[in-house]
């Protein structure tokens, strides 16, 4: 629930709606023609709210793989296995193959794209092994079983841990896109991306692959439209005013798209030879600008980030080993995904004893689903944070949404160095705006979970900060960056 100082700064600043009339009109102007609408001369905001805006979906499948038959029979198993090995595939040929040189300067404009996740060493030379591309491709676990068939799923309707059907995520990396949606390199000329850092759990690009009985899939995150949801402080910006840095920054996203379907066709080419290119939008359908202004607007922080700032107690500036540091001391206090102890969360937060898991949701299991923070431009650290429990209870609504997951938190230094910021994407927003599509009763059974999302991540990073960390910090406090016209 919003307090009561930004609910008087929010009617304020509707107030302001109308001194920014033209602004607005320009910016939604630019968002149709995101969108890919036809391009129109807007003479006020009402007019420009009546063209030419193209319906958009969170989420783009971009492929289909067939699934493995015996004697006409789906193999539930061999599926479920050549689904991994699907996006293994795609990960490897993004690890391994320098796209500019296989696809040609014609499709890739930017520069190399990476898995994220790898090594320096994969990163930088390309040689990477198999178990350093199989780590870095995430599984996230549904509630359905692998084999609807298997003798103890039958007998007793409960899904076990060995015939678990898991989605798997792929996170694709480029330092060039990345540099440029994060403020650190101009759009044009010398302007940025306003706010660039704060976009930071935005990042980087999903691509996943599931299969149900019928196909394979390959989804992704539709670049057109995590821009529009997530970047709206951007394209209401005054920025937006220059017809060049409009121009500029519009393109990127359909050419973001446009790489990471040609490395995704280039990869399941080779794959298998029967995998169907697509171009289908899927999930919640935004068909207006006020339906993107009412997504972000029915956010409790009117925004899809909490971002708390901190400083140090002595006054002293962040170091970036310090940055990194507090993320990677996040990171441990949650525990890996893949390690023996992973969900269990030894810290000891009071004189009492008691320790961090006895103030989380119960069964929450919360895990880092890397060992290490991905660094993105900027300087920003990328924590994904991952729990059994809530994963299974977002991906009994669809598998289609895996690409809303993991949660991310990211680590930041401002303000030259005098703040250190920490952002979580708004498990509130998420549900609304990447998950409007599901029905009535499961929005009402998860009404509760973003908020609890929301506490038991805040938890985590305190008891990371104040027990762990061996930094001494004043207490948080919140960042509000508007994100709406108004």
């Amino acid at each position: 629930m919003k307090n009561l100082n930004e609910a008087n700064n929010r009617s304020t600043s509707r107030i302001g709606h109308w001194v920014k009339k033209a602004l607005y009109g320009g910016a939604v102007l630019g968002l149709a023609m995101t969108m890919g609408a036809t391009s129109v001369i807007a003479a006020d905001d009402n007019a420009a709210r009546s063209h030419g805006f193209g319906s958009m979906t969170p989420f783009s499948r971009v492929a289909k793989v067939p699934v493995v038959r015996v004697k006409g029979e789906i193999d539930y198993k061999a599926t479920y296995a050549k689904a991994r090995a699907a996006s293994l595939a795609i990960a490897t040929y993004v690890a391994r193959i320098r796209e500019a040189d296989t696809l040609g300067s014609d499709v890739i404009k930017g520069i190399d794209w990476k898995l994220g996740g790898t090594s320096e060493e994969c990163l930088n030379t390309l040689v990477c092994s198999d178990e350093e591309i199989d780590h870095n491709v995430i599984a996230i676990p549904s509630p359905d079983p692998i084999d609807p068939t298997d003798a103890t799923y039958v007998e007793t309707g409960v899904v076990t841990p060995a015939n678990t059907k898991k989605g798997n995520v792929i996170e694709f990396c480029n330092k060039k896109y990345a540099s440029m949606a994060m403020g650190v390199d101009p759009i044009i000329g010398d302007r940025k991306v306003v706010n660039g850092w704060a976009h930071a759990p935005a990042l980087p690009c999903e691509v996943s692959v599931w299969n149900d009985d019928q196909h394979i899939y390959v989804d992704m995150l539709d670049p057109s439209a995590i821009f529009t949801l997530f970047f709206s402080d951007v394209l209401f910006s005054a920025d937006m005013q220059d017809p060049a840095f409009a121009d500029a920054l519009y393109a990127m996203p359909p050419q973001v798209k446009a790489e990471i379907v040609a490395i995704i066709n280039a990869a399941l080419a080779e794959f298998d030879p029967e995998t169907k290119a697509m171009d289908q939008k899927i999930g919640p359908v935004y068909n207006s600008v006020e339906d993107i202004i009412a997504a972000v607007d029915a956010s409790p922080l009117d925004s899809p980030y909490l971002h708390m700032t901190y400083t140090k107690q002595d006054g002293g500036v962040f170091t970036e080993a310090e940055s990194k540091k507090v993320a990677q001391t996040i990171i441990n206090t949650m525990s890996i995904h893949g390690n023996a102890d992973a969900g269990t969360h030894p810290t000891v937060i009071n004189s009492d004893g008691d320790t961090l898991d006895s103030i989380l949701s119960p069964k929450s299991s919360w895990r880092s689903a890397r060992t290490a923070p991905i660094t993105i431009p900027g300087k920003n650290h990328i924590i994904e944070a991952c729990s059994p429990k809530y994963a299974k209870m977002a991906m009994g609504t669809g598998l289609h949404h895996v690409n809303a997951l993991p949660c991310e938190i990211t680590v930041k230094i401002i303000d030259g160095g005098n703040k250190l910021v920490i952002s979580y994407l708004d498990p509130s927003f998420m549900l609304g705006a990447l998950f409007a599509d599901i029905s009535d009763a499961d929005k009402a059974k998860f009404a509760a979970i973003p908020g609890i999302i929301n506490s038991d991540l805040q938890k985590i990073v305190a008891a990371a900060l104040d027990v762990n960390l061996g930094i001494t910090l004043n207490a948080p406090q919140r960042k509000i960056i508007n994100m709406l016209p108004y």
